[in-house]
């Protein structure tokens, strides 16, 4: 356990811990509305907008949000998830705090 990286850990919680009081907040509920009546309900573009946002937000608490926000009206299968995945990856490479990889490296590097 001693050569564990804390800091990450920590990145983790601390990102999922602010996804989990923006969601009871209702937060993200407001978002996810406003996303679909800006985009007018299309999966690429509340993707797209999503996929951007992971540059200033972690992928995996961006993901999670969108779970919350669209997974009790979105069914399993449907394209939105796959474009969620896909955009969040991606667009998580844009800026390095957008990724634990980057985030890990400017903690390496003293940045």
């Amino acid at each position: 356990l001693h050569k564990m990286d804390l800091t990450g850990l920590l990145f983790f919680a601390g990102v999922l811990l602010a996804v989990g009081a923006l969601d009871a907040a209702g937060v993200l509920d407001s978002y996810a509305k406003m996303l679909v009546k800006l985009c007018a309900g299309s999966p690429v573009a509340i993707t797209s907008l999503l996929g951007v946002s992971s540059a200033v937000v972690d992928n995996v608490p961006l993901v999670e949000a969108s779970i919350n926000m669209f997974g009790e009206t979105t069914p399993t299968d449907d394209p939105l998830w796959q474009l969620t995945a896909l955009a969040a990856g991606t667009g998580g490479s844009i800026l390095s705090v957008g990724s634990i990889a980057g985030v890990t490296l400017m903690t390496m590097e003293g940045v």
